[in-house]
């Protein structure tokens, strides 16, 4: 299951994959979390605090920053963070600005991640696809 498709209820969605690190010579799990809706004026920060405990990664989001070069540009507000060594199940849990909460579990293997466990209802779509995400 690569995807959860969620577009017309969803208000942010989250990108997690395999990324190889030229520097490192090493493959790692690239998170993006960003906006469904684009903006026109400027390409804004999604401002998050993150959680790392054990086999729990947790994203609360908290809003929207202004980008530190503030150069005109479109696009979503954006979030993105890389992890070294990360291996097995874990649950993903994102918290909206209106303190509802969706819990996903996702697989991660250094070349692959897979989508284990989604909410049925949810304010997120997540993908697992560099392929399948894309500016629809």
């Amino acid at each position: 299951m690569a995807r959860q498709d969620h577009r017309d209820t969803s208000e942010y969605r989250l990108l997690i994959t395999p990324q190889f690190n030229e520097r490192g010579q090493r493959y790692t799990t690239l998170f993006v979390l960003e906006t469904v809706k684009s903006f026109a004026s400027f390409r804004y920060d999604l401002s998050v605090e993150e959680t790392l405990d054990r086999k729990t990664i947790k994203y609360k989001i908290l809003g929207l920053k202004t980008p530190q070069l503030s150069l005109p540009a479109t696009g979503h507000a954006q979030f993105m963070r890389e992890y070294d060594d990360l291996k097995g199940t874990y649950e993903v849990v994102i918290e909206g600005l209106d303190g509802k909460v969706s819990t996903f579990s996702v697989r991660i293997a250094p070349q692959q991640v897979r989508l284990m466990n989604a909410p049925s209802q949810s304010f997120i779509s997540i993908c697992t696809d560099r392929g399948a995400w894309s500016d629809k």
